[in-house]
């Protein structure tokens, strides 16, 4: 065979081995018959088939497509597509199952040869684990859904992706109200940063155990316990969280309970009504001394608590007198771990006491131990004497008891008694009427006997009565109990009697026992109860109902099954059964009460069957012993070794002599690297880090003895060495002295712990840092001040205290002594609880005793469980310093407004007097000048011109004075000045008696000034000195000197008045400052006046001796253009005129239109008037007027504005307009008429002025 041959046979028997091997079905199919071709051993296994079964066969023939139809069908699909693909294709097998396959069919060519080749790929256990997979997700689906827990998932910001309905079941959302909101809105507002917090921490770590207070749609509150796990991609990325959460609210509340109880059953062992012992035992050997025993042992037995720890409990409990062996105790203590009996216990003063003791035997700290309880009985024993005497008095009463038989013969009247009832009765005749037997018994009882007699013969009713006789024979008072039945064929009654007598003494003194009985049943300190055979509580004590938490009425409804543990009422029937069948008197046994809170409580219970003298059970009297804190012990003992194990400390028992391992946890395992095996070959020095710690021998003593607690460092199997945390402590177990050590790793704790430094070092640095003042301050229960507990550096600085001074006082101490009442300061603390926080101003004082103001913002908060205040303290010295200036400045322009108010109603008032005042001196005026009136009214018209012209006076100086315009100065004869302004105030002065004296230097220079400015410098130091000398004598001087000294004019105001300190007149010029009463200054008069003068670059002073008055001194320069006034003349010439000019009077007043017209036309003017402004414009374009007289001030359209119409219209005009104004004072209308030049006429004015003007006006023109 060539090399060519050889290479296709081998490459042949390749593939042919891959055919045969492949783990894949392979099936080749003639492309035109459906024949098969060819069929590896794994398609033949899966079909069942062998390979001549099949070869040569069509399809269809086989019918692996379940049948010869889906076959020819599936055939000739694969013919017309020639690649087919299923996924999931079912394959019919020879036995007839169906197997399920992956198919994929080609179709390609071998030589002239089309064929398929069909590859199958068994699937069925792919299928199979599918099936599975889908069962198990629908059971999880299932679970997901019907789980009792709660279950959640978030994305990566928080917010909810899927919830299951017990998650809205226990919350109260629908799934709408869920889905898509963040995890946040859910929590309460405290837990919303905890979860920013740890949702990261979550995410990075992948795992969650953690807790959260969450909101319910009602609005309650749960604590939800969560436990969750990160979903990731394929790639590893955050997909999901998966949680779990389950409603720990309940549990909490329970754990709380519990920590409580134990917290509680602590102090039981010093609060419990018996006296407890605790002592060793080792190998049945009783130690000698006790490890500790409580006060009520002490108190029964007369020793201090020291004394006592000191005396043998064997010597104690095993003396001679106490009827206890040792030996037998201890065997069957250690047989049944619990043993109870009755002995006696010396006093220490010699004495023996009864008692009930209980051994219970445990293992404390790793050694035996033995608790006993010892209740005095002494007084039981007496009582339990004092019944078994009163039980065999009554026995023996029975025995005594004596019968008798009557018969009442009812159609005879005869009664038939026997001997017996004869000795009963003492009857002695022999034949006995009923009637006289009838009155032996006492007269109070006949009426109920008669009456049952009756009720027998007549309604059947039972006759059984108990009444007393007086007996005949010897007046002996009987008690008697018949029973009698009634014959009525015979018509006889016919009954017993008894004496009862002795049993009737018997039940008194039963009655008496029982009550003593009762007393201690009652006051016992061990629980007691009795119930019935039907096991329904008939009677307990106080002690039973404390110890389950019921009434005493409460128990009356109950049975004993209601407050029993299930199992172990159980096995209280098995008992009780052996108890009614007189196999046992009692029994003992510990068991699970359930109390009213639902807690379980365990007891040691005694019950004993109480018998009538026959044998028959009458009840059941139980005794319980709280034993619910050894039963804590001996269940903690018990699961000892299931917490060792799952504990996450490492747990190392040792040889405290060799170091030899002896036991190891799963902790040490998983922390050191080693196996168990190994750890316990292992000394515990092969386990510390090279730089750790080793105990000293006494060390190694103290740790046994006491218990030890250090740090040091351990190494694990790699080498990674971590520091850790040791509490070791010795026990003595099965005669080794070991040492457990508890371990744990510190690794994250002190990065924690370094961290945690760190951050305090920061928020001391912070807290240290702020400059305000922190006071941090723990209120007492009442609410009132307790000491501070932390303060800050700035607070040391603002109050001059030292830490530990400051630390030593309450705020009480820091606020203006007196000023603050303790009972305020209760109150704020209050609402400081009740708000958020509160914002407020105190005074503090400082350790100097100054006194400084504080702006507090206070909030409280819990630390340590109690209530406490943090208060950030601001020193708002400054502040209050600037607000008082502020206060000042508002108030002096809240005054310059007024000042201007008034200044603007002052220019108003002038226009409005002005006008009427016109015409009332024009006309005067005019009727002066007549010569036909008579001399009285020529006199009056004279009054009534110069009060006029007074009038015109004041108002000038009124409007100087509430000028509103910026500062005008001019020339001004500062006399004339003066004298204006004390005729405003002449009134005023003559009525207070007060005295004006002028001293004026003649030929003064005039000065330029604003003359309103310093007229009211002059009008404020009047005032003063008014004040001033009112206050001192209701009288005085006020003297006036001006004089010129060189370049000045100095001018003086002295009075007599009060005068004033050196410290006043240091504040004179300060704003707002006042010695006035309030409401009688502002304090601006003189600040305002020195900034005038000031201004003026004069000077102002004031000097002062208290007691003398006050001078205050201006001086004032005299400027180079400031000259001596000329004469005044004011002869009032009146100018010719030019006649017959024509003349148009704008004003509304009619009175001035009037007084012009007759003034104008006695002249020879023609005279038009018109009162509104609108018409005036019509009348001048139809007339042409000389002259035009306008008032400035005129309703609707001004004087002003029908002025620019006017020369807006007329430009020729604008020269012919003269003003008519009652007020001058508004600077811009001055300005105006200067720069116009426009003449202006004062209201109000004489005719001269009135003539010269107009004359004026004409005579330009022309």
């Amino acid at each position: 065979m060539n090399n060519k041959g050889l290479g296709l046979e081998a490459s042949e028997l390749r593939y042919r081995r891959l055919f045969e091997t492949a783990q894949d079905g392979i099936l080749i199919l003639d492309a035109n018959t459906g024949k098969i071709a060819d069929a590896n051993p794994f398609l033949l296994n899966i079909l069942g088939y062998a390979q001549e079964e099949i070869l040569g066969k069509e399809l269809w023939e086989i019918g692996i497509f379940k049948d010869i139809a889906s076959s020819r069908k599936a055939f000739a699909v694969l013919q017309e597509k020639e690649y087919i693909r299923y996924e999931d294709l079912p394959l019919k097998t020879k036995s007839g199952q169906i197997q399920q396959v992956e198919f994929v069919s080609n179709v390609y060519w071998v030589g002239d040869e089309k064929i398929i080749q069909c590859n199958i790929r068994d699937i069925t256990d792919r299928k199979r684990a599918e099936e599975l997979l889908r069962k198990t997700e629908e059971r999880y689906r299932e679970f997901y859904q019907k789980s009792p827990i709660g279950y959640q998932s978030l994305d990566s910001e928080g917010r909810f992706l899927e919830v299951n309905q017990v998650w809205l079941d226990d919350m109260g959302y629908k799934r709408e109200e869920v889905i898509g909101h963040w995890f946040g809105e859910f929590l309460q507002p405290d837990q919303v940063d905890l979860f920013r917090k740890r949702f990261p921490v979550f995410k990075a770590t992948g795992t969650a155990d953690t807790e959260f207070y969450m909101n319910r749609k009602d609005g309650s509150v749960v604590l939800m316990a969560f436990s969750g796990k990160i979903a990731c991609d394929a790639k590893g990325n955050f997909k999901q969280t998966h949680c779990t959460l389950q409603d720990i609210t309940q549990r909490h509340l329970a754990d709380e309970a519990i920590r409580e109880s134990q917290r509680k059953y602590q102090a039981l062992f010093e609060s419990i009504g018996e006296a407890a012992f605790v002592c060793h035992i080792n190998k049945r050997e009783w130690a000698d001394e006790f490890v500790e025993l409580n006060a009520v042992a002490c108190d029964m037995l007369g020793y201090t608590h020291e004394e006592l720890l000191k005396v043998s409990a064997r010597n104690l409990f095993f003396h001679p007198s106490s009827g206890l062996v040792l030996k037998e105790i201890t065997d069957e203590l250690y047989a049944q771990k619990m043993v109870t009996r009755e002995c006696n216990l010396p006093h220490k003063d010699g004495h023996n006491i009864s008692v009930e003791m209980t051994f219970h035997i445990f293992d404390l700290q790793g050694r035996p131990a033995v608790l006993t309880l010892a209740h005095d009985i002494t007084i039981r024993k007496k009582i339990a004497r004092e019944l078994e005497q009163s039980h065999r008095r009554l026995v023996k009463a029975e025995k005594v008891a004596g019968f008798g038989y009557w018969e009442f013969d009812l159609a005879n009247g005869l009664v038939h008694p026997s001997d017996g009832a004869r000795e009963i009765y003492g009857l002695k005749a022999e034949i006995l009427t009923i009637p006289f037997v009838q009155k032996v018994p006492v007269p109070e009882d006949r009426p109920a006997m008669d009456k049952a007699l009756n009720n027998l013969i007549k309604q059947n009713i039972p006759y059984d009565i108990e009444f007393k006789i007086k007996r005949p024979t010897d007046g002996a008072i009987l008690y008697i109990h018949s029973i009698a039945e009634f014959d009525s064929k015979r018509n006889v009654v016919f009954g017993t009697i008894q004496d009862i007598t002795k049993r009737k003494q018997a039940e008194e003194l039963l009655r008496e026992s029982e009550a003593r009985f009762r007393s201690t049943f009652d006051q016992s300190p061990i629980g007691a109860a009795i119930y019935g055979l039907d096991l329904k509580y008939w009677q307990v004590n106080e002690k039973f109902c404390q110890m389950l938490g019921y009434s005493a009425s409460e128990f009356t409804s109950l049975k004993v099954s209601d407050i029993t543990n299930s199992d172990d009422f159980a096995k209280d029937i098995i008992h009780l059964n052996r108890l009614k069948n007189g196999e046992i008197s009692r029994y003992e046994t510990d068991k699970r009460y359930l109390q009213k809170s639902g807690s379980i409580f365990w007891a040691r219970l005694s019950v004993a069957g109480i018998r009538d003298v026959t044998g028959n059970l009458l009840y059941y009297l139980a005794m319980i012993v709280d034993i619910t804190t050894r039963k804590a012990a001996e269940d903690a003992l018990q699961k000892y070794k299931l917490i060792a194990e799952d504990s996450r400390d490492i747990i190392l028992f040792m040889n405290k002599e060799t170091g030899q391992l002896l036991e190891a946890n799963s902790a040490a395992v998983k922390a050191y690297g080693y196996s168990r095996e190994q750890l316990l070959s292992m000394k515990i020095q092969n386990l510390r880090a090279p730089q750790a710690r080793v105990l000293t021998a006494r060390q190694l003593n103290q740790a046994h003895i006491r218990g030890m607690l250090f740090e040091t460092f351990h190494q694990s199997k790699d080498g990674r060495v971590f520091p850790v945390e040791v509490s070791s402590r010795g026990a003595d177990i099965e005669g080794t002295t070991t040492l457990i050590n508890i371990i744990r790793d510190t690794t994250e704790r002190k990065q924690a712990e370094n961290a945690l430094n760190e951050s305090l070092q920061n928020y001391q640095v912070l807290f240290n840092s702020v400059t305000d003042a922190i006071l941090v301050h723990q209120p007492a229960a009442d609410y009132s001040a307790g000491k501070f507990i932390e303060v800050n550096d700035a607070a040391l600085a603002m109050l001059g205290y030292s830490r530990k001074e400051l630390l030593q006082i309450t705020p009480m101490d820091l606020m203006s002594k007196g000023k603050y009442p303790v009972s305020a300061f209760a109150d704020n603390i209050r609402y400081i609880e009740k708000n958020t926080e509160v914002v407020s101003e105190f005074a503090m004082e400082t350790k100097s005793g100054k006194t400084i103001p504080v702006e507090l913002h206070s909030r409280m908060f819990k630390f340590g469980g109690k209530r406490t205040v943090i208060t950030l303290a601001r020193d708002i010295s400054e502040r209050k310093k600037l607000e008082e200036e502020q206060k000042k400045l508002r108030y002096q322009s809240e005054m310059s407004s007024r000042l201007a108010a008034v200044g603007e109603m002052a220019a108003g008032i002038a226009h409005e007097i002005n006008n009427p005042l016109t015409g009332v001196i024009g006309f005067a005026s005019i009727l002066i000048e007549r010569e036909d009136l008579p001399a009285d009214v020529m006199e009056e018209l004279q009054i009534i011109n110069s009060g006029s012209l007074r009038v015109v006076e004041i108002v000038k100086r009124m409007l100087t004075f509430a000028r509103q315009a910026k500062p005008v100065r001019s020339s001004v004869n500062i006399t004339e000045l003066i004298d204006n302004t004390l005729d405003l105030r002449s009134y005023v002065l003559k009525t207070a008696n007060i005295e004006v004296v002028r001293h004026y230097e003649p030929d003064l220079p005039l000065l330029t000034v604003d003359s309103g400015q310093i007229q009211q410098v002059i009008l404020n130091l009047i005032l003063n000195a008014e004040y001033s000398m009112k206050k001192a004598h209701e009288k005085g001087i006020l003297t006036i000197s001006v004089k010129k000294e060189g370049e000045w004019v100095r001018m003086s105001f002295r009075d007599n008045g009060l005068g004033m300190s050196a410290e006043t007149l240091g504040k004179l010029f300060q704003p707002f400052f006042t010695t006035k009463d309030p409401g009688e200054g502002t304090g601006l008069g003189l600040s305002l006046s020195h900034g005038i003068i000031l201004e003026h670059e004069g000077t102002i002073r004031g000097e002062s001796i208290l007691g003398e008055g006050a001078e205050f001194t201006i001086e004032l320069p005299i400027k180079p253009s400031d000259k001596v006034p000329a004469a005044n003349d004011m002869t009032g010439v009146v100018q010719g005129l030019t006649k017959k000019a024509s003349v148009l009077v704008i004003d509304d007043e009619a009175a001035i239109r009037a007084l012009i017209r007759i003034v104008l036309t006695q002249d020879g003017y023609r005279v038009d008037e018109c009162d509104v402004p609108q018409k005036a414009m019509d009348m001048i374009s139809n007339n042409n007027y000389d002259v035009i007289l306008l008032d400035i001030r005129m309703p609707g359209v001004s004087g002003l504005e029908l002025y620019s119409e006017i020369t807006a219209e007329w430009p020729q005009m604008a020269k012919r307009v003269i003003f008519i104004t009652g007020d001058t004072s508004d600077a811009s209308i001055s300005n105006l008429m200067v720069a116009k030049g426009i003449p202006c006429i004062n209201k109000p004015f004489n005719i001269a002025t009135l003539k010269n003007t107009l004359n004026s006006i004409l005579s330009r023109a022309n």
